[in-house]
């Protein structure tokens, strides 16, 4: 589970921020919310509301980033590849200035650090913590002249792996690609733990959805569907004839994303054919409306999410759900009953009805957060409403934001209307 998350010169961030899932109230009434030995409570939920282009989405891009440096860089980049990080560039300074992103996660009980800064060429520095009992423990540490020191906790094999992680690689990915057992346990939470849901990867969170309501929970899948009253009762999923066109382009981007040596049959590309029921009709997918394909697109994350207890992290939650569906979907990571291993869900939204008294799910004060940009900079801040007083039974807090009360609100200049009323 994720305890924080920190960024630093990413997109439109400048300085470090942090997005924490800590618990600042108790929650006796949340047994979803799993609590750490130390006793500390960490959050299934963190909203993120914010004014357009504020920066919101560059807390989900920047966590995916991480991800995929972790989960990619040593088997999938090539060696003279340079590493795609979005710097902030309305300075001069911070364009050559490195990146820098780390999470603080509970595995088993035990609390880890881990973290790396990064330039357009290499990682600059990478780090990996173990707080056993809340005592720090070095597991290892990656230096500017990449150097990597060992701590004396780290067992197994390093020195092999050390050799064969390159410049624009990190350790950590190199050490689980080479089965280092100590440190996967690490990587798996970026791998199989942490899932993004973004509009770039639309197409594989909708084959997640079929293969699970194909090979394991299609009871799951479909009361997913039933429950957001989309009128649907069954979903068929088959083949359809591929084209040769089609067939060359995915073998082509295929065997981009394959290990060196490895081969691929271009006979064995599949496409599916995905109809819906409403009644007695079958509807295509393409028939359906782009909110019933994105709910679709979310249900095998959600799924997996909450069955396992892993970390959700969808951008944009509002985009084409309605905000009584969204407030259920919220409402799926709050409840025990449906959460019962305190999975965890971190978004971002315009949906200020989320805020507001008569949601399904009703966000408490640390499980709400706002971006606003600096408007002599042009860099994001995140910060907490926890910041300003709230009472959380009794303040309205959606009246409160939409008035501009917390900031993170656009600022609308009515006289350029005016102004472009006049010029015509």
């Amino acid at each position: 589970m994720l305890l924080r998350f920190w960024v630093a010169n990413h997109a439109s961030i400048r300085k470090e921020q942090e997005l924490s899932l800590v618990a600042l109230d108790p929650r006796p009434e949340a047994p979803a919310a799993r609590t750490l030995g130390s006793g500390v409570q960490v959050l299934p939920v963190a909203g993120i509301f914010g004014a357009n282009a504020s920066g919101k989405s560059k807390i989900v891009e920047a966590l995916q980033f991480m991800r995929s440096a972790v989960v990619l860089s040593h088997q999938r980049w090539l060696p003279e590849q340079r590493i795609r990080r979005q710097p902030f560039l309305l300075d001069q300074s911070s364009r050559t200035r490195p990146s820098r992103f780390e999470v603080e996660i509970a595995l088993g009980g035990v609390r880890y650090r881990y973290g790396f800064t990064c330039d357009d060429t290499r990682f600059r520095e990478e780090w990996l913590h173990a707080y056993p009992k809340n005592r720090r423990r070095a597991l290892f540490e990656r230096a500017d002249d990449g150097s990597i020191k060992f701590g004396e906790h780290l067992v197994g094999e390093r020195e092999a792996i050390r050799r064969v992680t390159r410049s624009n690689s990190l350790f950590l990915s190199a050490a689980a690609a080479n089965n280092h057992e100590q440190l996967s346990e690490v990587h798996r939470w970026f791998a199989e733990d942490l899932r993004v849901a973004v509009a770039g990867n639309a197409g594989g969170r909708l084959g997640e959805t079929l293969h699970i309501y194909k090979e394991h929970e299609r009871d799951d899948v479909l009361r997913l569907l039933r429950f957001a009253d989309l009128g649907i009762d069954e979903v068929e999923i088959g083949t359809r004839d591929v084209s040769d066109a089609e067939r060359r382009l995915i073998t082509d981007l295929i065997r981009l994303r394959l290990p060196d040596g490895e081969k691929f049959d271009p006979a064995s590309v599949e496409l599916s054919k995905i109809s819906l029921r409403h009644g007695t009709q079958f509807l295509p997918i393409e028939a359906e409306s782009s909110g019933t394909r994105t709910w679709l697109e979310l249900i095998g994350p959600i799924v997996s999410t909450l069955r396992h207890g892993d970390l959700l992290v969808v951008d944009e939650l509002d985009a084409r759900l309605h905000p009584s569906l969204a407030g259920h979907l919220v409402k799926l990571f709050q409840d025990p009953d449906t959460n019962p291993r305190g999975a965890q869900l971190v978004f971002n939204t315009h949906d200020v009805t989320l805020l507001g008294p008569n949601t399904p799910a009703r966000l408490r004060r640390d499980e709400i957060w706002l971006t606003e940009k600096d408007p002599k900079t042009g860099a994001t801040r995140l910060f907490p409403l926890t910041e300003y007083r709230i009472r959380d039974s009794l303040d309205n807090v959606e009246r409160a934001y939409l008035r501009g009360r917390y900031g993170a609100v656009p600022f609308i200049d009515e006289t350029l209307v005016v102004a472009l009323g006049e010029a015509r």
